[in-house]
């Protein structure tokens, strides 16, 4: 750092006491106190002036590799071909396809009539929907039945609280028919929207059924009327239209438990809503319809199961079983057509297609490219067909394209994203298991240059997330190549707590299991270090979310063993968060991560919680990248806590925060904005890790 960044100093964040937002919730003899939460105000002078001397200060402290930054982006943004149209998706009459074009920061969505002669409209143009704003998210497109009509939602501020407009495509006159959803979709009458309406918390909670009249000229006057609400304020609703698009499922779900209703679609959801799966806690299952038939994904604690129950049956307990998975195995998903059925299994957390053929009784695998890979269905509008689309890609492999022929049993690739300069086979990917000090078996995946030798001089980057049960999949990352030709090694920490090796993966890194994935992901690190992966002093970590908290922990724990750490959207202060509940998500977390309120819940918490353990120790160089309108993990976590380590630290390291005031949970928006963030974030880690790193 130069003489004035160090005469400048980090700013500091004024300490005021004030009582916990737990002094609601019981006694516990030791009450928190939260000397910051001031901050909460976004609007308040006082915290708009931190934000701008927190990111004058990064600006600042940035000056020895403002050129280094603007080269990797230059690499990340001449890597990508910018104008691309993807695979077109068949749907009735037409063919539907969105545009990328140079110069244009988010994709046209346009359709075609099937056959030659067909004249290419735009349903929808994004750019145009997002100008005069800051911030822009697309959640969800949906074409009515008969291709008349399109129903959207948008995000303009990063609050994940949807707008929700339909109108007649091409029309230009589109209307306002909500204003915080979180889905919708189209009823078989092409007039009905059904959509799930938000609470002042940002919980999906109530479905809603909209007749929609374009001749009406003011939104307040569509008729709407509600038809299902969720009481319990730990769940959450979500919807689907059947993959036979007879009905609509709606299903009510929390951490792991779900119930399912749903309604017919070709009456316009007029019918009252009937129960399919009923709630019982620890069994999660997940519906589809064809036929007079639904087939449901059942994940229970024992084994994953596929049953299918007769529409006209009275209870589950008629369905009959169609596959279980087998010891070891998982379901990740499902997808149905009129005469097969996909599931997605997990053995030993490497995903199988296996196509089912429920009439005759046969199934059989798909032969994938490589066994360590990530796959994930692609849209299939068609019911009535023997093509199956998914996405396919490794740490090697971009993104690619496939359709595959269930029934001649034939892999054809349609499309894989060009990236310029690059081939695969200048690449090496390896899926390793790190031993923990209980004698589990974490699986960590590695991806290095094929030239870069593994003897213990490389910079790495170890990443990780491990949390509600997700699964952090080797999937291949275009940026990403700017730090592997850097020689970085760039590792994935597959721990507890994440989904990969199914649900007992994800019971023994949660709530006050906690510790055992902080536990492997610090034997992950341990290991590229003592095997000779990397520089034990060129070692850095990365988080986001929930993945910030596993990190900080780590760095808490074992700062000796990174030379950097990157967080974005850190959940780093979890006992006040999750006594606060007002916030979005806090009731709802209680069964991941436990309620405070209970004093053992407590005392596990304050055992692992980032912000509670900052303690007066060496720390390596922190950036933390917070957005104002987070609706998920709020802004002052990061602030306080880097406060905290700034002052705790025994050392002079560079702990940075910026402050992002428009965009949300998911970052900045726009192909060139993340571009630019992911710019700026890899040129601090080659900064960190790089004895010169302003040659690049």
């Amino acid at each position: 750092m130069s003489s004035k960044q160090a005469r400048l100093g980090p700013p500091t964040l004024e300490r005021r006491p004030a009582c916990a937002t737990n002094c609601d919730h019981g006694d516990h003899g030791d009450q928190p106190v939260d000397a910051y939460a001031w901050l909460h105000d976004p609007a308040d002078p006082r915290v708009q002036r931190h934000f701008a001397a927190e990111n004058r200060y990064t600006d600042i402290c940035f000056t020895p590799v403002r050129g280094l930054r603007e080269q990797v982006y230059r690499e990340m943004r001449d890597r990508v071909e910018l104008n691309r149209v993807s695979v077109p998706v068949r749907d009735g009459d037409y063919e539907y396809y969105s545009r990328s074009l140079s110069g244009q920061p988010y994709p046209v969505h346009c359709r075609k009539p099937r056959g030659p002669a067909g004249v290419e409209e735009v349903v929808l143009d994004e750019n145009v929907l997002a100008q005069d704003h800051n911030y822009f998210a697309l959640q969800f497109l949906r074409v009515s039945p008969n291709h008349r009509r399109c129903l959207y939602g948008i995000d303009i501020l990063g609050e994940e609280r949807f707008r929700l407009y339909a109108g007649d495509i091409g029309s230009g006159d589109i209307r306002l028919v909500d204003e915080a959803v979180s889905d919708a979709v189209w009823a078989n009458d092409n007039s009905t929207l059904i959509s799930v309406t938000l609470d002042e918390r940002n919980r999906p909670f109530q479905l809603v059924r909209h007749r929609f009249d374009p001749a009406l000229s003011n939104p307040g006057t569509i008729p709407h009327d509600v038809l299902l609400e969720e009481q319990d304020e730990s769940f959450r609703l979500q919807i689907a239209r059947s993959e036979s698009g007879r009905h609509l499922i709606v299903t009510s779900w929390t951490q792991d438990t779900t119930e399912i209703h749903y309604f017919s679609l070709d009456d316009g959801a007029s019918a009252p809503a009937r129960l399919l799966v009923g709630r019982q806690e620890g069994i999660e299952a997940y519906a589809s319809h064809r036929g007079g038939e639904f087939f449901l994904l059942i994940r229970e604690p024992t084994a994953d199961r596929i049953v299918a129950v007769e529409e006209s049956a009275a209870s589950m307990r008629d369905a009959r079983t169609v596959l279980t998975a087998d010891p070891g195995a998982a379901f990740s998903f499902m997808q149905l057509f009129s005469r097969h059925l996909v599931v997605c299994e997990r053995r030993e957390g490497l995903p199988q297609l296996r196509i089912l053929d429920p009439e005759r009784g046969e199934d059989h695998l798909v032969a994938l490219p490589d066994a360590v890979c990530t796959v994930h269905p692609e849209e299939n509008r068609q019911f009535e067909t023997g093509i199956f689309r998914f996405g396919y890609d490794s740490l090697t492999v971009p993104y690619t394209v496939y359709e595959y022929d269930m029934d001649d049993r034939r892999l054809y690739l349609r499309q894989r994203l060009s990236i310029k300069g690059y081939r695969p086979e200048d690449y090496r990917a390896e899926r390793l298991l790190v031993p923990v000090a209980d004698g589990t078996r974490v699986p960590l995946s590695v991806v290095y240059r094929a030239d870069a030798r593994c003897d213990g001089r490389r910079p790495a980057l170890l990443y990780g997330y491990g949390a509600y049960g997700y699964s952090l999949d080797p999937g291949f990352s275009s940026i990403r190549v700017s730090l592997l030709d850097r020689g970085f090694i760039y590792a994935i920490a597959h721990v507890r707590g994440g989904g990969e090796l199914g649900k007992d993966w994800h019971r023994k890194g949660r709530g006050r299991h906690k510790r055992n994935s902080i536990g492997d992901f610090i034997a992950c690190a341990e290991y590229l270090v003592n095997t000779g992966y990397c520089d034990p002093a060129r070692l850095a970590v990365m988080g986001e979310s929930a993945g910030g908290l596993l990190a900080a922990a780590a760095v808490n724990e074992r700062p000796d063993l990174f030379a950097a750490m990157v967080v974005d959207g850190p959940f780093v202060d979890v006992v006040n968060t999750l006594l606060d509940p007002g916030l979005p998500l806090t009731v709802s977390d209680w069964k991941e991560w436990g309620n405070p309120a209970e004093p053992d819940d407590l005392a596990c918490l304050r055992a692992f919680s980032p912000f509670d353990n900052v303690k007066g120790q060496c720390y390596p160089p922190i950036l933390a990248l917070c957005s104002v309108n987070d609706p998920r993990v709020p802004y002052w976590e990061s602030l306080k806590w880097i406060a905290r380590v700034r002052s705790a630290a025994t050392n002079d390291p560079q702990i940075l925060v910026r402050i992002r005031l428009d965009g949300g949970h998911q970052g900045v928006s726009g192909y060139d904005g993340e571009l630019d963030e992911w710019a700026f974030v890899y040129a601090y880690l080659i900064w960190h890790t790089s004895s010169d790193p302003c040659d690049g």
